[in-house]
């Protein structure tokens, strides 16, 4: 479903009735089964928060692959990125969560090979990136006529941007030079976090902190699994989800309920809206 959405979001982008700059953010608990009333379905999931100490990223890795495929498929020439090392000097560094994620990228099995189901997609229509404008290409006529014409990108799948804590330089810099320079091509952030993190000079946390946010908020959410928690540091128990099928879809929490006899969980829609419920309305609602 996270990958029809992206290409209805993608569409609705190309006809002009939806933003490039998109989000989704798809965040499952460890080992649980969910079943929707809705969807009539009981499915195991793995975790992909990469706040999670179960976190996988193999998992989110092939969710990536799934939605890169489905937009390729459309003949759409996709750039899957990942951010590159930040910071100034000796104090540089990628998230540990992402350490490793763009050479995993390029060696998963994409059956992009001779003879294989997505034969020659990966280095013409799958490709792979860092963040930044300098990872932006364009349409560009070759020069000699022994070489092919280079094609553009037509769509930006960036993995799981975020600051980190202790640098005093910030993601959104290159991402949002990034935006710029896609101009108005699909940006698709999967599980972003573009939250301030605690920085030894405060220049996270104070210098240039409205234009971040303002950044940050001008991303629109096309797809969206999240679960409930108690407020805290613990990831159990699990209160509910809210999710977001699609870019026009509504937003509809879900509250988890116990079957009887120890036979498992169920989720029902509780709560339905067209803009994001905040935590006070999600609370009052799993209170009736």
């Amino acid at each position: 479903m996270a990958s029809d959405a992206a290409l209805d979001a993608t569409i609705l982008c190309s006809e002009k009735q939806f933003t490039n700059r998109m989000k989704m953010t798809v965040m499952f608990p460890e080992n649980c089964s969910v079943r929707f009333a809705l969807l009539k379905s009981r499915n195991p999931i793995a975790p992909v928060n990469p706040s999670m100490d179960s976190y996988r990223i193999g998992t989110l890795l092939e969710l990536a692959r799934s939605i890169a495929i489905k937009l390729a498929e459309q003949n759409l020439r996709v750039r899957v990125c990942v951010q590159g090392s930040m910071g100034v000097g000796i104090f540089t560094g990628v998230p540990k969560q992402l350490n490793g994620v763009h050479t995993l990228l390029q060696r998963m099995d994409w059956e992009s090979g001779p003879g294989e189901q997505n034969e020659g997609m990966v280095g013409d229509y799958v490709r792979f990136g860092l963040v930044g404008k300098e990872h932006v290409i364009n349409a560009k006529k070759s020069e000699k006529e022994d070489e092919p014409d280079v094609e553009q990108d037509d769509v930006f799948l960036i993995i799981c941007p975020q600051n980190m804590i202790g640098l005093e330089s910030s993601i959104i810099g290159s991402l949002s030079e990034m935006v710029d320079a896609a101009g108005d091509r699909p940006v698709i952030l999967l599980n972003p976090d573009l939250v301030d993190k605690v920085s030894a000079q405060g220049q996270q946390s104070i210098r240039g902190r409205q234009g971040r946010l303002d950044f940050a908020a001008s991303f629109e959410t096309i797809y969206q699994f999240q679960n409930i928690y108690y407020s805290g540091t613990s990831y159990f128990p699990i209160l509910g989800s809210v999710v977001k099928l699609g870019p026009f879809e509504p937003w509809v929490a879900h509250q988890r309920r116990d079957l009887m006899n120890n036979e498992g969980e169920v989720y029902l829609p509780v709560y339905a809206s067209e803009t994001a419920p905040d935590n006070e309305v999600l609370m009052s609602t799993f209170a009736k």
